[in-house]
């Protein structure tokens, strides 16, 4: 592996693990998850995609491609080198598990590198006002190797 594959791989993994946290802890607080992002400045500093707006859209729709845009403006700008942008979504099959729910992430590096990654979880408990806490089982990610940059262009 050439060490640009390295270099991609490893904030890939970095990326993938913050929204993964955040995701988790979303999950266990509200119940449900809305799109999200995380970013690796040139510093390989990561921090959380914030839209500046005032009022999001409920729409999930929506706000994917404000936070898509908001992305993709910073990476012109040189500001990103690397993006994660997850939602969740229903599997049309039960994972390996028989998770039936997932966190869907496209991560992007500025060299042209771009993965899509399904985490299948599932929520236990929540119930009887939170007397039962929510816990989030993770199943196994599954990766396809190769999808199109769509955020650096």
């Amino acid at each position: 592996m050439s060490s640009d594959a390295d270099r991609n791989r490893h904030m890939a993994t970095q990326l993938m693990n913050a929204a993964m946290t955040y995701a988790r802890l979303i999950l266990r607080r509200y119940g449900e998850l809305g799109p999200f992002g995380f970013s690796m400045s040139p510093e390989g500093e990561i921090a959380r995609v914030v839209l500046e707006i005032p009022r999001l859209p409920q729409d999930p729709a929506r706000k994917w491609k404000l936070l898509a845009d908001h992305v993709n403006e910073r990476a012109r700008k040189g500001k990103l080198q690397a993006v994660a942008l997850g939602a969740n979504v229903s599997l049309a099959e039960p994972s390996p598990e028989g998770y039936v729910d997932a966190v869907d992430m496209t991560i992007e590096a500025a060299g042209g590198f771009a993965m899509q990654v399904t985490v299948p979880y599932r929520i236990y408990g929540g119930h009887l006002r939170n007397l039962f806490p929510r816990r989030i089982a993770i199943g196994k990610p599954v990766t396809e190797q190769e999808t199109e940059c769509r955020l650096f262009l």
